[in-house]
């Protein structure tokens, strides 16, 4: 059982659980610092951003104050610092504030519009914040308006800038749970990570400018074939191992100094930052791109009124059905009984509620052993495998008694709606897909259902093997 970190009506266990968070990101921000810049990386802001936006219900004053408290404890007891820890640390605080009133409004939605929309804003978001960040983060460590001034804030704000955009599209991804490991066991989905891996190591080698750009070829393959939030997890860690080359000279990509006051590794943040937009867009446009492809096989795949399969959808599942000569099939075929009588004494939308009730009560007799379809307008098959002719016969009797014995409501009174089947059964013989089978058996079981109706409506009529051989086989 999965304990939640944060409850929207458990005061006491959110701001515990914020401060707790930004405590441990502190301290792991702290042991990056490296001589001469303020840090490799401060994650802290990012990470407290994301989790504010992932619980809109955080974004209240004290939960900030508990994020400032935990902040100013860490540089109180692991750095020395006393007054300036309050100074310096307002700074932090301002990037969290700006950064999530600028995206916990827009970041609620799961439709592949407004996730588009919502990385779009990502950018923006972060720039601001880094600007705020920065301004104080720069006066608070160098109060003397000189080169320093400027340095230190370059600094400020090419740290936090970066930091924002490789960590918060990461943190802010909310498909992780649909994901397994057998996804990504395709060479198809391996290939675009192997060219980024090798892409960073002709990076390094080269050297240049241009060197930090080497990736974004594999980025965007990345982003066309993985899943959003393994596209994110890719561009984090890529944004990290430049940053970290460039850092230790492992990636030379020095230039003419003398244009801008700002360090190798501010530039290697912002050039990362800038590098880190593209794949992103793109991953959101594919992952919209998914999302409308599963919502037009949904619709073309189901039966909107009954929300079971349609004909297309029914054919579709039978793809994955493994065949062989020797497996057997069933076809149910269902009719409801004076069906135009119920649209034209109560109207089609009682017609409609019947169609629903049978829908529901057809899924609690058949459950998982087999498709239910909703042919065509009044009409409905059933797909089973591997079951004998008494088997199918007694289930088409169990959804025909369901349907007599419980009486439907239409427009304040009870009505008894009756339906006739239809049923064939055969092995796949030589045919070689499962459709040809299934027609064949449907065409066999209207038969059938014709003689159903023929002899009174209310009734199955069972299977006839000599008599359907000829018209299955």
């Amino acid at each position: 059982m999965r304990t939640p970190l944060f409850e929207e009506h458990n005061t006491k266990k959110n701001l515990f659980s914020l401060f707790l968070i930004t405590l441990i990101f502190c301290f792991i921000g702290g042991h990056l610092r490296i001589p001469q810049e303020l840090s490799l990386f401060w994650p802290v802001n990012a990470i407290v951003t994301g989790v504010i936006v992932r619980n809109p219900f955080l974004h209240q004053a004290r939960y900030y104050l508990s994020t400032f408290a935990a902040m100013v404890f860490n540089d109180t007891v692991f750095s020395g610092w006393t007054i300036f820890a309050f100074t310096l640390n307002v700074a932090n605080l301002l990037f969290v504030l700006v950064a999530v009133t600028l995206l916990v409004k827009h970041l609620q939605h799961d439709s592949g519009s407004e996730r588009i929309t919502s990385m779009l804003r990502i950018f923006p978001a972060c720039l601001l914040a880094a600007l705020a960040c920065a301004s104080w983060g720069a006066l608070a460590q160098q109060a003397s308006f000189n080169a320093s001034l400027a340095m230190a804030w370059s600094d400020w704000f090419s740290e936090q800038l970066s930091t924002g955009l490789m960590l918060l599209p990461f943190l802010l991804t909310r498909d992780w749970s649909s994901l397994s490991p057998r996804q990504f066991l395709q060479i198809r989905k391996l290939a675009p990570v192997i060219a980024l891996i090798f892409s960073l190591m002709a990076g390094a080698m080269m050297g240049g400018a241009g060197s930090l750009t080497f990736p974004v070829p594999a980025l965007v393959w990345c982003a066309i074939v993985l899943p959003m939030p393994l596209t994110s997890l890719v561009i984090l860690l890529t944004g990290i191992t430049e940053i970290i080359l460039v850092a230790h000279g492992l990636m030379n990509i020095r230039g003419n100094d003398t244009l801008l006051p700002i360090s190798h590794l501010t530039s290697a943040r912002l050039g990362v930052a800038t590098i880190a937009i593209s794949p992103l867009i793109v991953a959101a446009s594919m992952d919209a791109i998914h999302q409308l492809n599963q919502r037009l096989a949904l619709r073309a795949n189901y039966d909107f009124l009954t929300r079971l399969l349609s004909r297309s959808g029914l054919y579709e599942s039978l793809r994955a059905e493994p065949i062989t000569p020797e497996r057997k099939a069933g076809v149910i075929l269902l009719d409801v009984d004076y069906f135009k009588a119920i649209n034209d004494n109560f109207g089609h939308d009682a017609g409609d509620s019947v169609l629903e009730e049978i829908a529901r009560r057809m899924q609690r007799v058949v459950g998982r052993e087999g498709r239910i379809c909703r042919f065509g307008g009044e009409e409905f098959v059933v797909v089973l495998f591997d079951q004998n002719p008494e088997k199918l016969y007694f289930l088409a009797e169990s959804i025909r008694q369901t349907m007599a014995k419980e009486k439907f409501w239409l427009q304040g009174s009870t009505v008894t709606v009756t339906v006739s089947l239809g049923l064939a059964h055969a092995s796949v013989g030589e045919a070689g897909e499962w459709h040809r089978v299934i027609n064949r058996l449907i065409s066999a079981a209207d038969k059938n259902l014709y003689l159903s109706k023929r002899n009174g409506r209310n009734q199955t009529s069972p299977v006839n093997h000599r008599a359907i051989t000829s018209d299955v086989a």
